[in-house]
């Protein structure tokens, strides 16, 4: 395998450092830059049940750490996004939930990551996108082999 800057290892670095930025740009020109950790707005919005979790379940599902997810979790409520609420049946466990302007924010970031990803994929046929969609999967997959703790979702059986 070659390490250098034409190596793998530094073009799938350099991809995910390029969307990454350009996501952060479009955030801030959008006036976004408050959702310090999206995939627990996405989270909340399309894979919860009721759309409330406690921050451990949050976590959990998607592959963070609990001090991670409980830093994001508080800006994200200090901005307005989230709220937290106690458990009706454990006062211990802090619930977590979307806020209408979380809901909002949420939307707004589909339609960037649906432009972005339009754009990156642009000249890919259907059958080189479900190629590396493959490839994707069985990195995932050894990553996890090895120690690595993916999103829930993507966990292997």
């Amino acid at each position: 395998m070659v390490y250098g800057p034409d190596g793998i290892e530094q073009l799938l670095a350099a991809f995910s450092r390029m969307r990454h930025n350009l996501i952060r740009k479009e955030f801030e020109r959008h006036g976004l830059a408050t959702a310090s950790h999206p995939p627990i707005l996405f989270t909340l919005y399309y894979e919860v049940k009721g759309r409330v979790a406690s921050q451990k379940e949050l976590a959990r599902i998607i592959g963070i750490s609990a001090p991670t997810a409980a830093i994001s979790i508080k800006r994200m409520e200090k901005a307005g996004l989230l709220c937290k609420t106690s458990d009706a049946s454990d006062q211990r466990k802090n619930l977590i939930a979307l806020t209408p302007k979380g809901e909002t924010l949420v939307k707004e970031c589909v339609e960037i990551f649906t432009a972005l990803d339009s754009q990156t994929f642009r000249g890919f046929s259907a059958r080189e996108k479900e190629d590396l969609k493959g490839y994707y999967m069985r990195m995932i997959a050894n990553l996890e082999a090895a120690g690595a703790t993916p999103p829930q979702r993507l966990k292997k059986e």
